[in-house]
């Protein structure tokens, strides 16, 4: 788990280095006619936030043998997790209603590239999380073996700590 996290480190933060290099060469920032980010990037931010929380609150329950807790924390994570990803549709699809697309600047380029980016990371981590949440309503996991629920909510808070920079890169 842990080269897999460096491994995307290195791929968001190379994206996120390329477009901090674009916007420090730029003579003027944002570019001139660049509309605002949409405000809906914050509800994105406090669901991933509550995700992360709810599998921190699954593996607990899970280490305490409260195996009906741990069920509900999964079941919230993945419907937070699809919650984030019609976040992100419902913040692209307003953004293009309004002719904001990546063609309009460089900041609107990289708004879509990091929100594409990690959102395909989303969707992907909905599998694992998907078959973590199954196989605990099947009774596959006990206090003393649960570490598929640790794993998982590792990817996902990496996820969430990946969200933040990027929100904070873009909004300097």
């Amino acid at each position: 788990m842990w080269l897999l996290l460096a491994s995307l480190g290195m791929l968001f933060g190379a994206s996120l280095v390329g477009f901090l290099v674009l916007r420090l060469r730029a003579e003027q920032w944002p570019p001139p006619g660049t509309p605002s980010l949409p405000g809906g990037l914050w509800v994105s931010t406090g669901l991933l936030i509550v995700l992360s929380l709810a599998l921190v609150m699954a593996a607990r329950a899970a280490q305490s043998g409260r195996m009906s807790a741990l069920n509900r924390m999964l079941g919230v994570s993945v419907l937070l997790a699809v919650a984030f990803l019609a976040a992100q549709i419902s913040n692209w699809v307003r953004m293009a209603a309004h002719s904001v697309l990546p063609d309009q600047s460089l900041l609107v380029w990289f708004f879509y590239l990091l929100t594409i980016l990690h959102a395909a990371h989303v969707l992907i981590g909905l599998i694992p999380l998907f078959v973590v949440a199954v196989r605990a309503r099947a009774g596959r996991y006990t206090p003393n073996d649960h570490e598929a629920i640790h794993l998982v909510g590792m990817y996902w808070h990496f996820l969430l700590v990946t969200w933040a920079a990027i929100m904070v890169v873009m909004r300097i």
